[in-house]
């Protein structure tokens, strides 16, 4: 035994994943199903269930796997039980359920969430391509493009994902408007049905028609001045500044851990999925299940 190559398994704890994903999913989606989609005909003689598709886009999610091909390859190798289904059927249901991922996600944050009095906005880029294809780019063509990132300063051809949370970095909401939409077109649309009165928000969402349409809404918008405006150094409490911050913290987590930037679906189904699976995903770190209940952190 001494002699043999040495290596780690990992089949034991992808298999424990996956079946506490199961058990996950089957109680979220008992409980927030759309019926027309869990009493549809025949759903019972299907040979994958639904929450069994759902226990593994999820753990697409926490795998990082951007490709839905490299996925079900890589699954088919390792859990080959678990996917007794061709890649197209798979990829047909897996779109068919983002009905139920957005219920799951609304349901968690309407029942579970702790929203707190400030909420606070900010937007990321979905580049589609890379820099050098940006003006020959033909996906998503009529929907997506051209737009400007001043935070990382480049020009990009693609989507832009809007996004309110908590200061916990709990996501609320979100939206998708095309790259060249700027951030305060979709901040009343973001923001409405907000449970927060507070809403804090960058320097690019500055202007007084965003606050006025903020506050017929019922909502108060703080956002920093330019150095350059007048009354700037009252203006900006570093207190405030430093709540606001958050999310941009949380963004580096929703890009770096779960790759949100990066979506390699060519449908707008398949890309919106992709968005509302890792919100989902990222908003479940927030909860601790235990004996199959959902308790808040």
């Amino acid at each position: 035994m001494l002699d043999h190559l040495k290596f780690k398994q990992k089949r034991h704890n992808l298999q424990v994943n996956l079946a506490q994903l199961k058990v996950l999913c089957a109680e979220l989606y008992q409980k927030y199903c759309p019926r027309y989609i869990s009493q549809r005909r025949n759903t019972t003689n299907s040979r994958v269930s639904d929450v069994q598709i759902l226990a593994l886009l999820c753990l697409q999610v926490i795998t990082q796997m951007h490709s839905q091909r490299k996925f079900f390859a890589w699954a088919q190798t390792f859990i080959p039980h678990q996917l007794n289904i061709e890649r197209s059927r798979f990829n047909r249901r897996a779109q068919r359920l983002l009905p139920v991922v957005m219920a799951m996600r609304q349901g968690l944050t309407r029942d579970y969430a702790q929203t707190g009095q400030f909420a606070i906005i900010d937007s990321l880029p979905n580049p589609l391509c890379q820099k050098v294809r940006n003006k020959r780019a033909k996906v998503f063509r009529g929907i997506a493009d051209l737009g400007y990132n001043a935070t990382k300063d480049m020009y990009f051809y693609g989507f832009k994902t809007h996004f309110e949370t908590s200061l916990s970095g709990y996501i609320l909401n979100y939206t998708v408007t095309e790259a060249s939409k700027h951030d305060t077109q979709a901040a009343s649309t973001l923001i409405a049905g907000c449970p927060c009165p507070f809403v804090l928000a960058d320097v690019g969402y500055v202007g007084q028609p965003l606050q006025e349409d903020f506050g017929e809404l019922g909502y108060e918008l703080w956002t920093p001045y330019r150095s350059n405006m007048k009354g700037a150094k009252q203006h900006n409490v570093p207190a405030l500044k430093d709540l606001r911050r958050t999310i941009e913290s949380r963004f580096s987590i929703l890009v770096e851990n779960y790759g949100i930037e990066k979506n390699l679906t060519r449908s707008v189904v398949g890309f919106w999925l992709k968005i509302e699976l890792t919100v989902f995903i990222y908003n479940l770190g927030f909860f601790d299940f235990t004996e199959n209940r959902i308790i808040t952190n």
